[in-house]
């Protein structure tokens, strides 16, 4: 598809659809299917109402679908100001027009959808084909022709970024990290033999994304030919030298096909969900978002819903119904409220869910409604590294775990040796800038007359869930670097220790000889230590960087006593069957309007 002079560039977001199962379908979706049914306030599904517009002579050009009605909603600014006036009037004409509209056409036995405006919210999110945008750019680019790369870093709290250029660039120039991070969207300079079909520049996520100058009857090419591109692995090819693929990283996760195992391991979601045990599970938005615009999250339309600050999986789990399934997170919104009257952004539930799966040998993640294979070597690179960490033996003035927190636990250790073990937790250094508010640790352990060996820096923790971990080994990370880069911070840390009647750090610390400990208080004497895949991951980037500079690191497992242990069973055992009795006793319902939910 040549160029022509007078054609209108225009922008263009092209998802493609999921083959239709229905033997009696041929693979299309029909109008009710493929339009998204959101829920309203009363919390029924309510599917779109649209205009439809054949385009063409008898509509082989596809169906335009606009949304109706058109909104017209006043900035969210002008509620705010308008307090200050005394005539009003003139400034209720102000309305931001939001028109949304999806084109569906087919092609090659497959259907599209473009959206306009906000028409991506029109598409019924489960027969969109993931991924398709990323592959169709992966195809049509170079990697020496990179201009963005969207990626999450796979670990204990992955962290979403985007990375530009002001020219053209190599893969290789973005610091990519192949066994952490998963491409999430990519943005590249198109090779010669594309630029005519697909433009000269091309983005993709789940859709794929271009500008260039083209008429209505041009589509049908344009598709066929990011159709093809989507299904190609060219960028997998060596290069002209015959050296690995800048783009080989990407199969370091590998999307899991088989439709069989999607359904056992969707089951595990759901059967955690339902139990209430979420670990190694949390909600994010799915997206890089403006967050300077965002106002908070809801978990149903309803206007008593509670606006949250933060997502929450344990909360979003409380808005279910008893009769909920999988299929109900999977239908089910959350809403991202947006500020300057901006309409609330929409995420499908289930690909706000990240979890960790493990079934036999095999790791799987769930990642924005895709399952990932863990590549095999990759993790048994991380476990390696996890079990060839020294253990420390758990002695005195260590005791088993019966507290009621870690602050009162720490001071019991240190109290019961006080020349040797100093407490630290809650004592910040306030050292300012990016660092300000740091723990050294929470147990200092200095050497006694005539032990060679070196200071100990213990940091302490109770649980094994993978955000109170990778704060853990970040903590260590933090402190150690500070103790070898900033004299500063040595002063600090040392007007601590006279209070505490301790030997000082030397003026030039030096990490040599010197030791972080990691202890963690989970499960009951004699049981193996463990901790989440995620948390193995970050403790292995943070130990490696605590190792570079001359410290070593081990682990310590504090383990919870028996009568502690009975203690919470008993607790929970209680709460359980407290929460029975309100349900089974008459007791009147609130009147209050209750969050909808499917």
């Amino acid at each position: 598809m040549a160029e022509k002079t007078g054609k209108k560039r225009i922008a263009l977001n092209v998802y493609l659809l999921k083959v239709n199962p229905d033997p009696e379908s041929k693979g299309i979706w029909s109008k009710k299917e493929l339009l998204a049914s959101p829920i309203n306030g009363s919390g029924k599904a309510i599917q779109i109402e649209t205009d439809d517009y054949p385009l063409g002579s008898s509509g082989e050009l596809g169906i335009l679908y606009v949304r109706k009605p058109i909104r017209e909603i006043a900035p969210e600014w002008l509620e705010f100001v308008e307090k200050g006036l005394e005539d009003t009037a003139p400034l209720t004409i102000l309305k931001n027009r939001s028109v949304s509209a999806i084109l569906v056409l087919e092609q090659n036995d497959r259907q599209f959808a473009l959206a306009f405006g906000h028409g991506r919210f029109m598409i019924e999110p489960r027969i969109i084909e993931d991924r398709f945008g990323i592959r169709v750019v992966l195809n049509s680019i170079s990697p020496e022709k990179v201009a963005s790369i969207d990626r999450q870093t796979f670990d204990a709290s992955p962290k979403i970024s985007r990375v530009q250029t002001v020219k053209a660039s190599s893969v290789s120039d973005f610091m990519i990290s192949p066994e952490q991070d998963l491409l999430r969207g990519l943005v590249g300079f198109t090779k010669p033999e594309y630029e005519g079909h697909l433009g000269g520049v091309v983005a993709g996520i789940d859709s794929f994304k271009t500008s260039l100058p083209i008429e209505l009857s041009d589509l049908p090419d344009l598709l066929r030919v990011a159709l093809e591109r989507s299904e190609s692995k060219d960028y997998l090819a060596p290069d002209s030298q015959g050296n690995i693929s800048q783009f080989a990283w990407v199969e370091n996760l590998l999307p899991i096909k088989d439709k069989t195992l999607i359904d056992k391991l969707d089951m595990n979601v759901w059967d955690r969900l339902r139990s209430r045990k979420l670990d190694n599970m949390w909600l994010a938005v799915p997206d890089i978002v403006d967050w300077s615009q965002v106002t908070g999250f809801r978990y149903t339309t309803s206007e008593d819903a509670a606006i949250e600050e933060h997502l929450d999986l344990a909360k979003f789990v409380t808005t279910l119904r008893k009769d909920a399934t999988l299929e109900t997170v999977k239908k089910r919104e959350i809403f991202m409220l947006m500020a300057s009257g901006v309409p609330a952004q929409r995420f499908s539930a289930f690909k706000c869910i990240y979890a960790e799966v493990k079934d036999n040998l095999d790791l799987f993640i769930l990642h924005v409604g895709t399952w990932f294979r863990v590549e095999a070597s990759f993790q048994r690179a991380v476990e390696k590294y996890f079990t060839s960490l020294p253990r420390k033996t758990f002695a005195p003035p260590f005791m088993q775990y019966e507290h009621p927190g870690e602050g009162a636990y720490n001071e019991a250790v240190c109290a019961a040796s006080p020349r040797t073990h100093g407490m630290l937790d809650r004592r910040l250094v306030r050292f300012g800038g990016t660092y300000d508010k740091i723990e050294v640790c929470d147990i200092l352990k200095v050497p006694t007359g005539g032990d060679s060996k070196g200071i100990q820096f213990i940091h302490v923790k109770r649980g094994r869930s993978s955000a109170t971990l990778s704060h853990l080994f970040a903590q260590g990370l933090v402190a150690a670097t500070l103790l070898v880069r900033e004299s500063n911070f040595v002063a600090e840390v040392n007007k601590q220790l006279t209070d505490l009647s301790l030997a000082l750090l030397p003026n030039k610390f030096s990490a040599h000889g010197n030791e972080v400990v990691y202890a963690i208080i989970d499960g009951p004497a004699g049981s193996p230590l463990d901790i989440p895949f995620f948390s193995k991951v970050t403790l292995q980037n943070c130990g490696k960087s605590i190792s570079a500079f001359g410290y070593s690191v081990s682990l310590m497992h504090i383990p919870e006593s028996s009568v502690h242990l009975g203690t919470m069973a008993a607790r929970a055992a209680k709460k359980k069957s407290a929460n029975k009795g309100t349900k089974k006793s008459g007791r009147p319902r609130s009147t209050r309007p209750r969050p909808s939910a499917i």
